[in-house]
C-alpha cells in the first residue's frame, strides 16, 4: 500500500465509508478525525456510519470535515435535477446537517474556493493544446488543499475547543479570478501563451470522457454544476480565515503555479506546438 510506504511510522486501516461495522473498527480508540469524502458519495449513509463509529470509540475530542460550498448558498439554491443527482452540489449540505444534528464535536472547513491542483487534473489540454478549458467563464476563488490540510492539523494539534461548532470558510485569501485570467496568469509563469476557451463544445471534446470515466454520468452533472456556479459567481470572494488558521499567508495561484511549473510542460510530442 502506497501509503504504508509514505508513513512507514504510522497505523494504516481501510475502511469504506458506507459499510458501519468497518467504520466502527476504524474508529476504535481514535479522538480526532480529519473527514474528506469524495464526489458522489452516499452522505447519508457514509456520516451516518461515521456518526456511530464515534460514538463508539467513546472519547471523540473533534471531528473535522472538509466541505466545498460557496457563501450563503442554500439547498434549495441548487436546480432541482441536480439535487435529485446529489453529488457534490448537494452532498456537503447533508453531510453537514447529519454532524452538526450529532451533538459530536465538529469543525467545518468549507472550501468556497477552486483546488489549485485542479489545474493538474485539467492539465492535459495545458499540456497538449497551451489550452486552458472551462465552459463558463466565471470568478472563483482559490485554494491550495495541502494548506487546508495543514489548517486542519492545526486546529487538531491546539487541543482548542472553542474551534467546536465552527464552519470556517477558507481560501487562499488573495485570488478571485475569472478562468481568462487564470490562464492568462499561467501564460506569464509558463512563459508560453495559454489559451482560453469557454466554449462547451471543446470542453466536451477534451475533457468530458475523463469525467464520465470518473463518475458515471459526470460530463452532463458537470456542465450544470459548472452553469450553476455562474449564476452564482458574484459569491465568490477572499478573507482572511485560511491565514489566520495558519498563523502565515497561504499560498497564492501564482506561486502554485511556479512551484509546479514542470509539471504542466509540453509534452514532448507537443513541444513546438502554439497556443489557440
Amino acid at each position: 500500500m502506497s501509503l504504508a510506504r509514505e508513513f512507514p511510522d504510522a497505523e494504516i486501516i481501510a475502511a469504506d465509508y458506507l459499510d458501519a461495522d468497518a467504520m466502527k473498527a476504524a474508529l476504535d480508540g481514535v479522538s480526532a478525525v480529519f473527514v474528506v469524502t469524495p464526489d458522489f458519495l452516499d452522505e447519508k449513509q457514509a456520516m451516518e456510519n461515521l456518526v456511530a463509529g464515534a460514538r463508539a470509540a467513546g472519547d471523540m475530542r473533534v471531528i473535522v470535515r472538509i466541505q466545498g460550498v460557496l457563501p450563503n448558498v442554500k439547498p434549495s439554491d441548487v436546480p432541482q435535477d441536480m439535487r435529485d443527482l446529489g453529488g457534490p452540489a448537494t452532498q456537503h449540505f447533508v453531510a453537514r446537517s447529519i454532524l452538526n444534528d450529532s451533538g459530536l464535536p465538529v469543525v467545518h472547513l468549507n472550501m468556497v474556493a477552486y483546488l489549485t491542483d485542479d489545474l493538474l487534473r485539467w492539465g492535459n489540454p495545458i499540456r497538449e493544446y497551451d489550452l486552458l478549458s472551462m465552459p463558463y467563464n466565471r470568478r472563483a476563488a482559490w485554494v491550495d488543499p495541502a494548506d487546508v490540510g495543514e489548517a486542519a492539523a492545526r486546529i487538531i494539534l491546539s487541543h482548542d475547543d472553542r474551534h467546536i461548532g465552527h464552519q470556517y470558510d477558507v481560501d487562499n485569501g488573495h485570488d478571485v479570478l475569472e478562468f481568462d485570467e487564470v490562464a492568462r496568469m499561467l501564460s506569464d509563469v509558463l512563459q508560453r501563451r495559454i489559451g482560453y476557451d469557454d466554449s462547451v463544445e471543446t470542453w466536451r471534446k477534451l475533457m468530458g470522457a475523463r469525467y464520465n470515466q470518473l463518475w458515471r454520468g459526470g460530463e452532463e452533472y458537470f456542465l450544470k454544476f459548472y452553469e450553476f456556479e455562474q449564476h452564482r459567481e458574484f459569491a465568490a470572494r477572499t478573507s482572511g480565515t485560511l491565514g489566520w488558521l495558519l498563523q502565515r499567508p497561504p499560498l497564492t495561484l501564482r506561486a502554485w503555479m511556479q512551484i509546479n511549473a514542470a509539471n504542466l510542460a509540453p509534452l514532448p510530442s507537443q513541444s513546438g506546438s502554439s497556443g489557440r
